[in-house]
């Protein structure tokens, strides 16, 4: 993180010339470790019942899937990865898996969608689902070709026979079999499956975040002129959610760090009754984001994912505001409220009589 945003050039060169000419140049840095994915029964529960999560996954004889869970997606593209994540096990296209969620006249009990914790648990039980399958598949696949299981390898889409890869038994042919009788002696049709998942932990996501600021001294405003986050959430099932997520996150940090308040007055009026008194950030203020990362798999996940969207907002807020108090800090300034408006760190330069020519 130091090197890629040339950390020693900033601190001790450019901030050096600005601070020297009267300017006010601050730079924040974060770094934390959150503790999301809810779930462990032996740790968490709600009213006695666990936090587990489940998956059902239905495959028709057309290679088609249906699976329902007991999550919600609130605009995170649950469906996108969890079928990325069976058509990765079952070799079957995404675009012709439907994934439904949160309907409890069809889903099996699930705990919800907060805390980080669809991929870390539900995303896991997607995949112990998905396995089970294919291992019903593998049994079809040997019984197909007339070996052994212990003769197959997986690869891809299908199953072939070790040493003869001409030989083989592609998924979307394995579900047409399966609604067929030609099946192992005592196995049912379908390629059906329920998982339970109650992860033996919680998942632990980190990230390293830095803040470059510029402040107005005469007008209190604060201009966020550079951030790089770097995230580890473990495997990366699909990198273009993760990164519509850490810009949500960020987003939303930027908002509670700068403006996000719910103001009274002194006789106790709500002065932020609507949202055109609340700071809703829009393009026109979000800087850009730098994202980057690295790849450090969950230990006990079968996935090694972790959950990623809240820890943009967990380590986003300290970063900026550190940057925030960092452009006073050679003025002796050691803490300032959130949000930093521009009225209040108009306030902080005028305490500091920087605020006049």
């Amino acid at each position: 993180m130091l090197k890629a945003v040339d950390y020693e050039g900033l601190r001790r060169r450019e901030q050096a010339e600005k601070r020297a000419k009267g300017e006010l140049m601050g730079i924040g840095i974060s770094t934390f470790t959150e503790i999301v994915g809810a779930g462990p029964t032996k740790a968490c529960d709600i009213l006695g019942i666990g936090l587990f999560d489940s998956c059902e996954i239905r495959v028709h004889p057309t290679g088609g899937v249906i699976a329902r869970l007991g999550t919600m997606s609130q605009g995170q593209g649950h469906a996108t990865t969890y079928a990325q994540i069976i058509a990765t096990e079952l070799g079957l296209p995404a675009s012709d898996i439907v994934v439904e969620e949160g309907d409890t006249d069809k889903a099996p009990y699930g705990a919800g969608t907060w805390g980080s914790r669809s991929t870390p648990v539900s995303g896991a039980a997607t995949a112990k689902a998905a396995r089970k399958i294919r291992e019903k598949a593998r049994q079809i696949a040997a019984h197909l070709l007339e070996v052994g299981e212990g003769d197959l390898e997986w690869e891809v889409d299908r199953f072939t026979v070790k040493g003869n890869p001409g030989a083989a038994k592609t998924m979307k042919e394995i579900c047409m079999a399966a609604h067929t009788g030609n099946l192992p002696e005592g196995m049912e049709q379908g390629l059906n499956a329920v998982a339970y998942y109650d992860p033996p932990n919680l998942t632990y996501p980190f990230g390293a975040y830095v803040c470059v600021v510029d402040v107005d001294r005469f007008t209190g405003e604060v201009k966020v002129r550079r951030f790089y986050a770097l995230d580890d959430c473990g495997t990366r099932i699909n990198p273009m959610i993760i990164e519509g997520q850490i810009h949500g996150g960020l987003t939303e940090a930027f908002a509670v760090a700068l403006g996000q308040q719910v103001p009274f007055d002194e006789n106790g009026n709500h002065l932020g009754n609507s949202l055109m008194d609340y700071f809703l950030p829009t393009a026109v203020e979000t800087p850009k984001w730098e994202t980057d990362h690295t790849v450090t798999p969950s230990p006990h996940h079968p996935l090694g994912a972790k959950g990623v969207a809240e820890s943009p907002h967990v380590g986003g807020i300290p970063c900026i505001s550190n940057a925030v108090v960092d452009a006073f800090a050679h003025l002796g300034v050691t803490h300032m409220d959130m949000p930093h408006s521009a009225y209040r760190v108009w306030q902080q330069c005028h305490a500091l009589g920087i605020d006049r020519h």
